[in-house]
């Protein structure tokens, strides 16, 4: 039960970094960046959903793909829009 909470958290935190990344851009005017972030927010919140989803089933441990998942799209999220902005 523990763990889903935390994987529910880790989803929830990553689907509102990656929405704040898209807010950002929109300001700066970055649209790649827009486009890659809104997409990537949706994905966010997909993985937030099933993460829910597991734990209402009742699963016994949470998806470590997805959690991996979670994980790499946002660092990749960011990096892309660190980048992104510096070069600009």
């Amino acid at each position: 039960m523990r763990r889903h909470i935390l994987t529910i958290l880790m989803s929830f935190a990553a689907a509102v970094i990656s929405g704040a990344i898209f807010i950002f851009a929109l300001f700066d005017q970055f649209a790649l960046v827009e486009v890659v972030a809104s997409i990537l927010t949706g994905l966010q919140v997909f993985f937030l959903s099933s993460a829910i989803g597991d734990l209402l089933d009742k699963k016994k441990e949470p998806s470590r793909a997805r959690n991996s998942a979670v994980v790499l799209v946002t660092i990749l999220l960011v990096t892309f829009y660190s980048v992104t902005r510096y070069l600009r």
